[in-house]
Formats: structure tokens, sequence, C-alpha cells
């Protein structure tokens, strides 16, 4: 065999490959679209089938693979139908607003002793000043300014200074300064108030 019968060969074998791929393709698109006339689409498949020579064992094999294309595609559809994916959801960050309102309610527990415990320190002097304050569990101490004084339980209200920052209702940022530990909380310029810490509180401790 002469190098030009084995090079007609080869381009007769690439020619008949794309002569059946091709033909792969029209029968699938035939099982995509619906034809007006059943009648025309068996005469277009039987013209390809002759002048490619394409056997009617080879016509079988393609209809049998498409068919399990299809099917296989569909389960997947029915699959995906029957268990849809969960929406993502977006979590609040109300991680600090949580650990701050237990920890202002334990506080709150203890009963605060009378304003004239404050020693020489005048309670109302406090509001305007900035704290840092520590929530439990936590290693970052949160900015907080103090807006009120309550004359009536000795207690300040607190509220944060990063707008940023979820804050805790009315009745929770209302704080005994007294009775934080000296450990979790800074007052500016590391002055703290020379007030007397109520018995029991722990705080200074």
């Amino acid at each position: 065999m002469t190098d030009q019968s084995v090079e007609e060969d080869s381009k007769k074998q690439k020619l008949n490959e794309q002569q059946r791929r091709a033909f792969y393709a029209v029968l699938l698109a035939f099982r995509a679209e619906t034809l007006s006339s059943g009648n025309k689409r068996t005469q277009i498949i039987e013209k390809l089938m002759s002048e490619w020579s394409i056997a009617q064992e080879t016509l079988v094999s393609f209809e049998d693979n498409i068919q399990k294309n299809l099917v296989a595609h569909q389960e997947r559809v029915d699959s995906e139908v029957k268990e849809p994916k969960k929406p993502l959801t977006i979590s609040q960050p109300v991680k600090q607003s949580i650990d701050l309102g237990l920890f202002v309610t334990k506080l709150q527990a203890k009963k605060p002793t009378l304003c004239s415990s404050w020693g020489r320190v005048n309670p109302e002097a406090l509001v305007g000043r900035r704290v840092c304050v520590r929530m439990p569990g936590e290693d970052e101490f949160e900015v907080l300014v103090i807006k009120e004084f309550s004359a009536k339980d000795g207690t300040h209200r607190l509220a944060t200074v990063d707008p940023n920052v979820m804050w805790l209702n009315e009745a929770l940022s209302w704080i005994d300064v007294r009775k934080v530990p000296d450990e979790d909380i800074r007052w500016k310029n590391g002055e703290k108030p020379d007030f007397q810490t109520p018995p029991g509180s722990g705080a200074g401790q």
C-alpha cells in the first residue's frame, strides 16, 4: 500500500466519523423538536443513511443512546425539584448585644446601694465620660459613653459610640459602673473615679 493510499484511507475514516457525528446530531435535534410531519423526518433520516452509508444497527444504537441520556437528564431534573436547595440565610451580628444583655442582667440582679456610697465622687459628673467595657467571653473592649445618671438607683445609662454596633434596649442599658470588675472596665486616661465599691459586688477584687 502506497503512502497515497494510506492518506486517502485516513481521510475517508475522518469523513465517516464526521458523518456519523452529524447523523447523531440530527437524531438528537429530532428528539428535541417535533416536526409537523413524521414522514418528512423519516425521509430525511433515510436519505442521510443512504448518502453516508449509515447502517441500521448504527441508527438503533444512536437512538438508544439518546433515549438513555434524556431519561438520565429528566431524573436529575425531577430530583432537584423534589429536593430544592435551602436558601442562604444571613445572620445578624447580635452576639455582642446578647452577651452584654446577660452581663447587665447579672449586674442589675445585685441591689445597688444608696447614692451616698459614691464617696468623694459626684456620679453626675461622670456623664459624658467614655469607658471601655469588656463583654464576658470577649478579648476586645467595647467603647461606650455615659449618657445619664439615675439618682434613684445609682446607675448610669451607657450608649455605644460606634453606630455600626447593635445596642441594648433602654431597660438593659443602665449599669452600676461601680460593680463592673476592674479588669473589665477602663476609664479615660486610665483614671478611675475614686468611688466606693458596693459590698459584695466583686468589683475591684
